[in-house]
């Protein structure tokens, strides 16, 4: 259901794209601006209760310092990069961010398993590779906005390693959306007891078609509106979904926990939007202000969904350990 409301809109906003590219512009904006709000957000805010039961196992009560210190010093690190060394910046987050991305995304078991990371690799990053390819004045515009002064060289050259990888992303992603739909072909009809099958033919299908949907938005849409849409209505909206029931809670309470920090991170867009409308319009100093601050509070995210398979892992082994069951003394019931 969730992937059939994405195809809609993904579909919405390529014609909006394509046809209806000015009278559609407040409309665009405002559905963006609800995703954003809604959903991209709380994901970001909910970092604190997606660490705690995979760190507190292994960490005890200093959980919550390493977390906060952790984090603080992660995006103080991608800060200085985008001053020190913007070029290798600029690509250590954007394939970060395709990994994260592969990572977050289903995991339907198709093709030969030793491809199947590069596969996830490739298909995480159709976000990027796309807009790379068909939209690559408008990244450069983006990232020359963000980029500090006088780093514009430096950013051509990370924008053409990019754009080399994502001509060699993009028919890996290709070949990977045809081994899925020729899983799906495969999966036998009208069998007896052939519901799982079926059911996993239908995934597969509504899988390949949203894949399709996403990159034709990518390659139709300007980055800013395509990115948006498949953040907030996909890869957002999944991770809040797992979070809810991992933490056994219903959606109003999962929303009342994670609304001081969402209202604040909405406060702080806010005053920004305030402080440029207030004064002679969008300049350098303020995006290039949003977007680092943005990377830099993004990355710490990586990492934490990146390391918590470790934890958990971890505590896993920690838990299963003879050393650490408890002994009975001799004379003791049991």
């Amino acid at each position: 259901m969730h992937a059939a409301s994405v195809i809609v809109l993904c579909w919405a906003m390529t014609g909006a794209a394509c046809f209806f590219s000015q009278a559609m512009a407040g409309v665009t904006a405002g559905v963006l601006a609800v995703l954003v709000a809604l959903i991209g957000l709380p994901h970001g805010a909910a970092d604190h209760r997606f660490a705690r039961p995979r760190l507190e196992p292994v960490l005890g009560l200093a959980w919550l310092p390493v977390f906060l210190g952790g984090y603080l010093v992660v995006a103080m690190l991608v800060v200085c990069g985008w001053f020190v060394a913007p070029a290798a910046t600029v690509v250590a987050f954007f394939l970060a961010s395709a990994w994260h991305f592969g990572q977050e995304e289903p995991r339907l078991l198709v093709g030969p398993r030793g491809l199947r990371p590069v596969f996830r690799f490739a298909r995480g990053g159709l976000v990027i590779w796309t807009p790379l390819v068909f939209h690559a004045r408008d990244v450069a515009a983006i990232l020359g906005l963000a980029a500090p002064g006088g780093s514009g060289p430096a950013i051509h050259h990370a924008l053409s390693l990019l754009t080399a990888c994502s001509w060699i992303m993009l028919p890996i992603a290709a070949v990977a959306w045809t081994f899925q739909l020729l899983a799906a072909a495969r999966t036998p009809q009208g069998l007896a007891g052939s519901r799982s099958t079926g059911r996993r033919r239908r995934i597969l299908l509504a899988d390949n078609a949203l894949v399709g949907s996403l990159v034709v938005l990518f390659a139709v849409a300007n980055p800013l509106v395509s990115f948006p849409v498949y953040f907030c209505g996909w890869h957002s909206a999944r991770g809040l979904e797992r979070l809810r029931r991992e933490l056994g809670e219903s959606w109003s309470e999962l929303a009342r926990s994670l609304a001081p920090m969402t209202v604040g991170a909405i406060a702080l867009v806010g005053l920004a939007a305030w402080l440029v409308l207030g004064g002679a319009g969008w300049n350098g100093t303020l995006i290039r202000a949003t977007f680092v601050g943005l990377s830099a509070v993004a990355v710490p995210h990586l990492l934490l969904h990146g390391i918590a398979p470790l934890c958990e892992s971890f505590d896993r082994q920690r838990t299963q350990s003879p050393h650490l069951k408890p002994r009975t003394t001799p004379g003791s019931s049991v």
